[in-house]
This record gives C-alpha cells, structure tokens and sequence, in this order.
C-alpha cells in the first residue's frame, strides 16, 4: 500500500500534494509541521499491537507491588527520586493512572520496540484524527482509500468520551468543564498544541480550558479556573517542576486535598508519573528482576522492550554476558543513548552515536547515580516519502505514537524528526491509516 501510494505521488502531483490541498483545519497546520503524505498499517497487526501495550502498561503498574512489597518509597528510592520527589508523587498513594495514554515506539522489521509510555493526559497527537478526517474527504485521497479500504481509529472522540465518563463522578450528567494545568511560565512553550487540543475536543462537544498552577483558586470546595469550577484536571506539570517551589506545591497540595473530598477528579493523579518514568523500563529489561515476571510476560518484555538500565557504577548483564556498566557505556558509545528518567520533547536525550568520544564519557560521568538510563539504539525502520515538489523518494525515520485503552489499540499518529531525537526542533507528523 505504501509503495503504491508513493508511485501515485511521483506519477500523480495530485497526490503528492494532498496535504497541502486537504480541508486541514488551521488550528492543525499552526500546531504541527506535516510530512508530505500519511502512512499505513495492517489493522490486524495494529489490534495486536494496542493489546500488547495495554498489558505491558499493566505490568509497569504493578512494578512497586511485583518488585518492593508495594513500598512506595523502596520503589521511588530504586527508579532514583529523592525524598521531595518521593512525598510529591506519593501525595494521593492509592490513586491508579487509568488504562489509557500513549505510548511511543519504533518500528524494527514487523516488530516493535517501546521507547516510553506517555500517561499524564493520553491528548498529546490525539489531535491528528482532524488530519484523518480531512484527509478522507480529500480527493484524490479519498478515492485511495475507498479503493485500498483505508480506516482509521478517531483517538480524539475516544478520549472525549473517556474524559466525559471519568469526569461524571464530579459533573452529574452534565457536559463537565475539563482543565489542561501546567506549571507557571510553560503555557506558552505548548500553547499552539493545547489550542489544537482544544478546538478538536470541542467538536465533541467537551469543553476544555488551560491554564497554570497560579490561577488556580479554591472556593466551596471546588478548584477554580478563570471563575469556573473544575469537574476533571489533567496535571500537564510534573513533579519535577514543583520541586524547590512552595508555592507551587502549596496549589499541589490545595488540588490533592479537593480531590481526596470528592469536589475534583484528579485524572492523571500524581503516581501516573512513576508509569512513565524511564526508569520503569530499565526494571522490565533487568535480569535480576526476570522471576517476577511469568513466562508469558517475560516474552512480551523481550519483544518489547530494549536493552535499558539505570546509570549506575557496578556490574550489569549485556546480551547474556556480565560486564561493568560504566566501563561497558564507555566503550559502546555508537550503540546507546543516554536519556532522562523524565522529560518531555526530547529534553536531555543524548545519541552516542551522535556525540564526541571525550564528551560522551565525560557525560556519563556527570551523570552516573542520578535520575538517568542508558538504552540500546534502537534503528528503526525507514519509511520512503515523496518530495511534494519533485515527487523524488525520501527516507524518513517514523517513531510511533500508538494509543492504548483497556479495549487494545485506541489509534496512533507519526511523528519523523532530522536527528534520533523525536521532539526536537525539525519533528514533524501525519496521520495513520489501517487496511
């Protein structure tokens, strides 16, 4: 399919052009840069794929249970949070990120790899389906698809109405008012991508407003934003950003406290940060935790996930073989990257393979003991694009946004950047298609 679409591309300026022809909303091309033209995937494959996340995201879930007795310090302790970190993600303990988000992965051959799961809104790209929509009233595209029988998950009117359900334990039957918070100053790195977020949510009739910890007020029991009370929050800061700040924690522990009384629904509570901690990775793929997992498990964790450990001075294994891991991130610098536990955009992520020699294990250095992992290179396999222009071949490098709910797979979208670091300044995105 893909490599008939890309013959119509270079045959056809029609097709090569669809995105910039395509009734495309403007809140979408002022958000996101797009590739030239959308990709496919067999549905089947795809169905599989969301029931695999959904059970390896269960498995990260239960890592303090399975692993540390569910002591939640003993766990934050091992995935390197400090005692600030540990109390601020501990706030409400017996709250569960719910089975949905998103997780990001590359493609290798018919196989794929995650990178990380993304928990704390399960929104970010859930915006493509514009694209999807547009796209299939499109023509020539439409014909396309008609032919080849092109489908596609609508990720944005699921998570509408998994938002609009979680929130009617606080709305009572009506359309609930939906509040995207971060922290003080960082609305305007985002507001573009909130702003698209926003108008497609209200297509499906659900009103969602942003805004910052600063604005928030407590009245009457609820939280309030801009004189309205919130009936569901999703928490876009992290911990991170709250620590050394009192003021901020002062609104955290304000929002915890409304929600422990019933007046606000939480969505993405404060332990959802340990799901998508990196570190969580590195703890699926280390050997001494492989009798925690049943056999079952342990092959989807093989399958899934890539060499990964946290930056630690002492012994490790690699592919069977025991080694000194500082020693061994030293010499293998083409082979790893070294990443944050958290972030977000590609922040701090670091290619060996991209890196100087000296700089590299100076690097490693600076950061062996703190919140760090280091991961396998994972090469993910390339995807040919026609040129709008020329309709010449081009290989782009696709990382997978593929979204997950308890039913399986919930949708997914692309995203391809000029470097190995999805995120960065060049990333851009297009729709999926399954057939």
């Amino acid at each position: 399919m893909t490599d008939e679409f890309n013959r119509r591309c270079q045959n056809d300026v029609r097709f090569r052009r669809v995105m910039s022809t395509a009734s495309i909303p403007s809140f979408i091309r002022t958000a996101y840069d797009m590739t030239p033209r959308p990709f496919f995937a067999d549905r089947n494959a795809m169905e599989t794929l969301g029931i695999d996340l959904r059970e390896l995201f269960d498995i990260v879930v239960s890592l303090p249970s399975r692993l540390f007795d569910a002591n939640l310090n003993a766990y934050c302790s091992a995935i390197g949070l400090d005692e600030e970190r540990t109390a601020l993600v501990g706030r409400l303990p017996h709250a569960t990120p719910p089975t949905s988000g998103r997780a990001d992965l590359y493609r290798v051959g018919p196989q794929f790899k995650l990178l990380e799961f993304n928990v704390n809104t399960g929104l970010g790209g859930a915006d493509i389906s514009q694209v999807q929509h547009a796209l299939m009233n499109s023509d020539p595209f439409a014909g396309f698809a008609e032919e080849f029988g092109l489908s596609f998950t609508d990720t944005m009117a699921s998570r509408a109405d998994l938002l609009r359900h979680a929130a009617s334990a606080v709305s009572e039957g009506r359309e609930p008012f939906i509040a995207a918070v971060e922290a003080d100053g960082t609305i305007s790195t985002w507001e573009n991508t909130f702003r698209s977020i926003q108008a497609s949510l209200k297509q499906y009739g659900v009103d969602l407003a942003f805004g910052e910890l600063s604005q928030l007020e407590r009245k009457n029991g609820r939280v309030y934003l801009d004189g309205r009370p919130i009936d569901l929050m999703l928490r876009y800061f992290m911990v991170d950003q709250l620590v050394g700040d009192a003021v901020a924690q002062a609104t955290y522990e304000m929002v915890c406290q409304v929600s422990e009384e019933g007046g606000l629904v939480l969505h993405t509570a404060p332990t959802s940060h340990l799901s998508q901690n990196k570190a969580a990775i590195a703890l699926l793929s280390d050997q001494r935790y492989r009798n925690a997992f049943s056999r079952t498990e342990r092959e989807l964790i093989d399958r899934m996930v890539p060499w990964t450990r946290l930056l630690r001075e002492g012994a490790s294994e690699f592919e069977d073989e025991r080694v000194d891991l500082m020693r061994f991130a030293v010499a293998h610098r083409r082979e790893l990257v070294l990443k944050p536990n958290a972030g977000q955009g590609g922040r701090g992520v670091v290619a060996g393979w991209e890196t100087e020699e000296r700089a590299w294990t100076d690097l490693l250095r600076q950061s062996v003991g703190g919140p760090f992992i280091i991961q396998h290179r994972v090469e993910p396999t390339p995807e040919p694009v026609a040129h709008p222009d020329s309709g010449h071949l081009e290989s782009v490098l696709p990382a997978w946004g593929v979204f997950f709910s308890e039913n399986g797979f919930d949708g997914a979208f692309i995203r391809t950047a000029p470097s190995a670091i999805i995120g960065t300044a060049g990333t851009k995105r297009n729709a999926l298609f399954t057939a």
